[in-house]
């Protein structure tokens, strides 16, 4: 015969607040929860697997109408796939934890470097050519070009490709999701950026000396352990190209638009 408990003594058995066990049970975690003549709660053994499931699953941040769902959830296979992408998310926020603490570990912070999540972004990309640090003629005349076809900008962008003196760069423009572009030229690259945490220092000592930012940068992401995701960028935020701060992509940010 099954032995039922009173909510003290599933409580003591448990380890849980009476308090959390009535809010599982208020959300229909827990199921069918039957009453005495009383009207008191009586808990089963069964119900101790699943609050301890839920408590753990409380205790890795996973939402209450995910858990809801998983328990809702019929399909084996599909309870496994949530399971897998729960995985996922905490491994991606472990990732961006550790950096974090890294770049905390780093103090004092050497020439403003600093934290920044890149959220995804539609990036226009134009190749060109130009000696170093004399680009500015070329990001005139791409961003009038999308300007004409009515095309907002939101951050610019320049990345290196080859070169000491004369320069063989991309120069990118990022734009606002949902952006029409299929009308631009055939040379154009359109990259699909997804969310990157990344290491950033502003450069103030000329467009003529950009290279010492690359190597400084370069040098504090060696010196304390990050390794890069993607290439290092020059930034201008929006049309500005008075003020550059050099990027480097240390955690890509999977799955999301942005942290939570």
């Amino acid at each position: 015969m099954e032995q039922f408990m009173t909510i003290q003594v599933f409580s003591e058995k448990v380890g849980i607040a009476k308090s959390a066990i009535r809010y599982y049970e208020d959300v229909g975690l827990l199921g069918k929860v039957i009453r005495n003549a009383s009207g008191y709660r009586l808990y089963e053994e069964s119900h101790i697997e699943k609050v301890r499931l839920i408590t753990s699953l409380r205790m890795a941040d996973i939402a209450i109408e995910e858990i809801q769902q998983y328990f809702i959830e019929g399909n084996e296979n599909e309870r496994h796939r949530m399971m897998e992408a729960w995985i996922g998310t905490l491994r991606a926020r472990r990732e961006v934890l550790d950096t974090s603490l890294r770049y905390l570990e780093s103090h004092p912070f050497p020439n403003r470097i600093y934290l920044t999540e890149k959220s995804a972004e539609t990036i226009i990309w134009f190749s060109e050519t130009s000696p170093i640090g004399r680009f500015g003629e070329a990001f005139q005349r791409r961003s009038s070009e999308l300007k004409e076809r009515r095309i907002p900008i939101l951050n610019s962008y320049l990345q290196y490709e080859s070169g000491r003196n004369v320069i063989q760069a991309r120069i990118g423009f990022g734009v606002p999701e949902g952006t029409e572009i299929a009308d631009l030229q055939s040379e154009v690259t359109v990259e699909k950026r997804s969310s990157f945490l990344c290491i950033v220092m502003p450069h103030t000592e000329g467009f003529q000396n950009i290279r010492d930012g690359y190597e400084k940068l370069e040098h504090y992401a060696m010196s304390h352990g990050w390794r890069p995701v993607g290439p290092m960028l020059e930034w201008y935020r929006g049309s500005d190209l008075s003020k550059v701060e050099m990027l480097l992509p240390v955690v890509q940010i999977k799955g999301k638009e942005g942290l939570e």
